[in-house]
C-alpha cells in the first residue's frame, strides 16, 4: 500500500505515537503530517514512512482543498474528528 497525499495515517513511534494524521505530501521515505492542532498545516511533521501506518483515504472535501492548496487547519481537525468517529461506532 502507498501512502499518498490526503491519507489517515496513525503514528506508531515517537511521541505522537498512537495519533491521527492527515498527509501533505510525499517525498522519498518521508511524509509530511498534519492534525490541525499542535501539528499546523504551515508546520507539518515530517515524519518516516515506517513510522506509520495507513489508516484510510479522506473525505473528498479536504482531499480537494489539498490539491488547490487551501487546506485550513479546521478542515484537518473536522475530518479527523469524523473519522475517527466513525471508526470509534463502528467498532462498537
Amino acid at each position: 500500500m502507498s501512502i499518498k497525499p490526503g491519507d489517515f495515517v496513525i503514528a506508531t513511534s515517537g511521541r505522537d505515537m498512537g495519533k491521527c494524521f492527515v498527509v501533505l505530501s510525499v517525498e522519498n521515505q518521508f511524509v509530511y503530517l498534519c492534525n490541525g492542532k499542535n501539528r499546523k498545516v504551515d508546520t507539518p511533521k515530517k515524519k518516516k514512512i515506517k513510522h506509520i501506518e495507513y489508516q484510510d483515504r479522506a473525505n473528498d472535501k479536504v482531499c480537494q482543498a489539498l490539491e488547490k492548496n487551501e487546506l485550513t487547519d479546521k478542515a484537518v481537525r473536522r475530518a479527523i474528528s469524523e473519522f475517527q468517529g466513525y471508526i470509534t461506532a463502528e467498532s462498537n
